[in-house]
Order: C-alpha cells, then sequence, then structure tokens
C-alpha cells in the first residue's frame, strides 16, 4: 500500500474565492477559457520584462565598451609612436616586437582584455599600423551574448614624430633642509639619461632626439638680514635680539647661485654628476630661500633653439624647456630689503625687481620658446610665508604663470626623482594627432 502526503494551504478568503472561480471556469469549455481576460496585465508585464532587462543590460554593456575603446586606443597610440620614434635604426621586425611590448605594458585592463594584436611597419614608407582586438564579457549570460569585441586601429610614420630637444634646468635649494633632495639628484646623476629615458617611455611619451640638462643650486642672498631687526628694552637702550649686526657679504650664503651649464646626454654623463656630486645641503637662515632669482637664471639658460642642428645632424622642429623646482620653503620677493644689500646681489638689469617684470620675461619668446614651455613645481607653493617678515607671494604668484603645473610633492621627488620628472613632463606634453 502506498501513501502520499499532501499538506492542506489555508489561502485568505479572498485569493480562496478567486481561485475557486478561475477552478471553475477551467472546467469550462475551451472557448470560455481562452476567451478570459483576467491577469492580463501581470501576464504582459511578465513578457515584456525581459526585454526590459535586457535593453538595460545592453545599454550597460555599450557604455562599457566605449570606455575599453578609449582606453585601447590610447594605448594603441602610445605603442605605434614608441615603435616609429625607436632610435639606433631597429629593423621592422624590432619596431613591431618594440610595439606589441610597449602595449601590454601600458594597456591598463579595466573590463576586458586584449584577443589579438597585430602591427606591421612599412620600411618604404616609414609607418607603423596597428591593430588590436579586446573582448569584453558582457551582462547578458553565455546563453545570449557572452562577449563583445572592441577594436581599435592606429597608424604613425616616422614624420609624425618632429624632431625633438628636450631642456631640463633644475632648481634646487641646497640648504641645511634639502640634504635628501640633493642626495637623491646626487644617486640619480650618473644614469640620469637611461633613467628619465625608461620613465618617460613608461609615461607614453616617445623618445627625444636630444636631452640635456642643467642644475642650478640655489641658497639665499639676504637670508641673514633678520638678524638686523632692532628691538627697544626697557632702559630704552637699542639691541639685535636676533644677534646682528650684519652687513654685505654676511646678509646671506657665501655662494647663492651655483650653476653649471647644460649637459648633453648621455655623452656627457660623467661631467654631470660631478658636478652634480660637488655640492652639499648647507645655509640658509630665515625661512625663504632666493628661489625666485634660481627661476630666473633658469629662464636665461641657453635653450636649444627649433632649427638649431644637432650632432646626428637632424634639425630640431620642436623644444621642450622644461624649468624644475625642488623646495621645502618660500621665496623672498623681488627687491626683497637685504638681498639688495647684498653686494652679489644681480643688477636690475639681469634680474627684474617685481613679479611682473619677472612674467614678462617668462612670456618672452626670444628668452625662452612659449609653444611647449613648463615650470614644474616639486614641494608646496603654499609654504612661502615668512616667518620673520610676512611674505605672502613668493610661489604663490608664480603658481599662477602659464605653464606653472605642480605634479608632486617634495617627498615624492625625494623618493622617486627621476619618476616624478617625467610624470611632470608627460602630464604637459602634447602628444601628435594620429590616424585613427
Amino acid at each position: 500500500m502506498s501513501c502520499s502526503f499532501i499538506p492542506k494551504i489555508k489561502l485568505p478568503a479572498g485569493l480562496a474565492a478567486s481561485s475557486r472561480a478561475a477552478l471553475g471556469r477551467l472546467h469550462g469549455s475551451p472557448r470560455t477559457f481562452l476567451n478570459n481576460r483576467d491577469a492580463n496585465i501581470s501576464m504582459i508585464f511578465s513578457l515584456s520584462l525581459l526585454p526590459v532587462l535586457g535593453m538595460i543590460a545592453v545599454g550597460v554593456d555599450y557604455g562599457r565598451a566605449v570606455m575599453l575603446r578609449s582606453d585601447l586606443q590610447s594605448s594603441l597610440d602610445a605603442a605605434v609612436l614608441a615603435a616609429v620614434s625607436a632610435t639606433g635604426s631597429p629593423t621592422a621586425t624590432q619596431r613591431q616586437t618594440l610595439a606589441t611590448n610597449y602595449l601590454n605594458s601600458v594597456f591598463q585592463v579595466k573590463s576586458g582584455t586584449v584577443s589579438s594584436s597585430n602591427f606591421n611597419f612599412n620600411s618604404t614608407l616609414g609607418t607603423m599600423t596597428g591593430t588590436v582586438t579586446a573582448s569584453l564579457p558582457t551582462m547578458l549570460g553565455q546563453n545570449w551574448l557572452p562577449t563583445l569585441s572592441v577594436t581599435a586601429n592606429s597608424t604613425a610614420s616616422v614624420g609624425s614624430i618632429k624632431v625633438r630637444a628636450l631642456d631640463v634646468a633644475m632648481c634646487i635649494d641646497t640648504t641645511g633642509s634639502m640634504s635628501n633632495t640633493l642626495g637623491a639628484v646626487q644617486s640619480n646623476a650618473l644614469n640620469f639619461y637611461s633613467n628619465l629615458s625608461t620613465a618617460l617611455s613608461n609615461a607614453g611619451v616617445p623618445s627625444f632626439d636630444q636631452i640635456r640638462v642643467r642644475v642650478i643650486y640655489y641658497r639665499d642672498y639676504g637670508g641673514n638680514g633678520y638678524m638686523n631687526i632692532t628691538s627697544t628694552n626697557r632702559y630704552g637702550q637699542t639691541y639685535y635680539p636676533y644677534g646682528g649686526p650684519v652687513s654685505g657679504t654676511s646678509l646671506g650664503d657665501s655662494v647663492v647661485l651655483n650653476a653649471s651649464s647644460f649637459y648633453t646626454l648621455p655623452g656627457s654623463a660623467n661631467s654631470f654628476s660631478t658636478f652634480v656630486n660637488g655640492s652639499s645641503a648647507s645655509g640658509g637662515g630665515d625661512l625663504p630661500e632666493s628661489g625666485l632669482e634660481c627661476l630666473n637664471a633658469a629662464m636665461a639658460s641657453s635653450w636649444t633653439a627649433v632649427g638649431a642642428t644637432l650632432s646626428n645632424g637632424k634639425v630640431v622642429e620642436e623644444v621642450y624647456p622644461v624649468i624644475s623646482i625642488y623646495t621645502d620653503a618660500g621665496a623672498h620677493p623681488p627687491s626683497f630689503t637685504w638681498s639688495l644689500q647684498n653686494p652679489s646681489y644681480p643688477a636690475a638689469s639681469v634680474m627684474p625687481r617685481d613679479y611682473a617684470g619677472l612674467l614678462t620675461k617668462w612670456n618672452d619668446s626670444t628668452v625662452i620658446d612659449q609653444t611647449n614651455k613648463m615650470i614644474l613645481f616639486y614641494g608646496n607653493p603654499a609654504v612661502d610665508d615668512d616667518y620673520y617678515f610676512g611674505n605672502t607671494s613668493g610661489w604663490q604668484t608664480i603658481k599662477t604663470w602659464p605653464g606653472f603645473s605642480n605634479p608632486g610633492s617634495l617627498t615624492s621627488a625625494n623618493t622617486s626623482f627621476v619618476t616624478t620628472l617625467a610624470a611632470g613632463i608627460a602630464t604637459n606634453y602634447k602628444s601628435p594627432t594620429l590616424t585613427h
């Protein structure tokens, strides 16, 4: 004997009555059942829900695909540019391998993965073409449309990259508190070219045809001037609470600006390293230093000019003049009282006596090329209060200039000196327009 247990479910009175009525109709004729319109809305809603959800999923997937293609395109552009700008006359196969490796290193996987890539270098035309396809998992599931394919194309020619020269003038505060920064510069000096080239490449900047660098170490022309501040004691006597009086060269450091010429790298790496390592952090006085005087000296550098002929016979078509500044202190304003009393202070014909004069110099195309000029400030522009004299300008004024950026802190520069410099250059670098 078999027995089955059927649970009893007690329905609410209204629902039970409705169910009995429905069951009664089921026992009627087929025509009656087919003509019944009860619960039409629920049925229609249920049937339409799936396509609505599908449309939403398609919309979301489309947005993800657009973002993926943007990432893929920028990575592909960087790869073909790296291939056509490679130095040393690589073969077509070497360029194609370089492009593939570069793509794999810079493409940041966010929502999809590269499923195929193809690069071809035409030695006759000097063009590199690239096609990359990425696969994007969808929200529609395996049974409908499991993946979307996203494709990017790019073409660059050797002519897409102009003959470019990079000049970097570094203003480095070498007062007593800056030993860590000075050490970071010195430890990178001998391998500066290779480290910078690699960091720029990793940041998506094609190789430059020439890289030159110069260093200007600065301290303070009038940092001890605060020692001439006087006070009156209760007996009416005048005294110097900070230890003065001082005058002449005692107002500042014995050597305020110690500047090198430009070194062309990598050929002059040893000379560059010798100069960089020939200084130590010392001096200073009050909190601000003579940073604007260093900026002025850097602006007056012997920059590479468009039209100049390089050692390899190429003619420069584009220049990148970069001033990078490293400091943990503010800057005395132009015409600072005690700086002007220092007999070694630059003449007015050399160092402008106000901010307007400095800005005019920065915006003068006969002084510095205006197209790609940069001031990269590694520090805190707000740290320019004068402990003794209440100066509230300094770097706060300079940060309003065209071409100024603050791409990293002094701490980041000390930790990764060359990488942060490359990041600053890359942020302001204008990439050529490629054929997509």
